[in-house]
């Protein structure tokens, strides 16, 4: 973890707190709380642990809807993913698709210890809109859009 806050230092990443960190291919996947924001970035496995901001964008931590997304390509780190934020309790299952059903994916669904609910869903290839974030109950029951 020191690795990763001297990585996040160095690139002058402003964070208020690191939520989780996802051990990918060739390094890690760091989610970090900036104010109200989620962002998520990349530190290589190396002695250079360099740090690869993923998105300038920040997902929204407390959504009104229960559930935030975004959506990142990072061709050059090989690395297709969706996430965001959870504050619906009763969603208990994200999945993300294309319209037609095809490429459907259950998200990993995350509850840190500060209290935040985080999702994330990697695919093996760049995946392009439009695409369907699907917030479920317990039940699978759609309640989210």
């Amino acid at each position: 973890m020191d690795d990763i806050k001297r990585s996040m230092d160095k690139a002058k990443v402003k964070a208020d707190e690191i939520v989780h960190v996802e051990v990918v291919k060739d390094g890690y996947q760091v989610f970090y709380r900036n104010g109200e924001g989620l962002n998520t970035g990349f530190v290589e496995n190396d002695a250079a642990a360099k740090w690869t901001p993923f998105s300038q964008e920040t997902n929204n931590l407390n959504p009104e809807t229960g559930l935030s997304w975004s959506a990142n390509n990072k061709e050059n780190l090989h690395l297709y993913f969706f996430y965001g934020a959870i504050t619906n309790p009763d969603i208990a299952r994200v999945i993300t698709k294309k319209p037609d059903g095809s490429l459907e994916k259950s998200a990993k669904i995350v509850t840190t210890e500060s209290g935040v609910r985080l999702w994330f869903s990697y695919y093996d290839k760049q995946v392009d809109a439009p695409m369907d974030i699907i917030g479920l109950d317990k039940d699978g029951k759609a309640i989210y859009p």
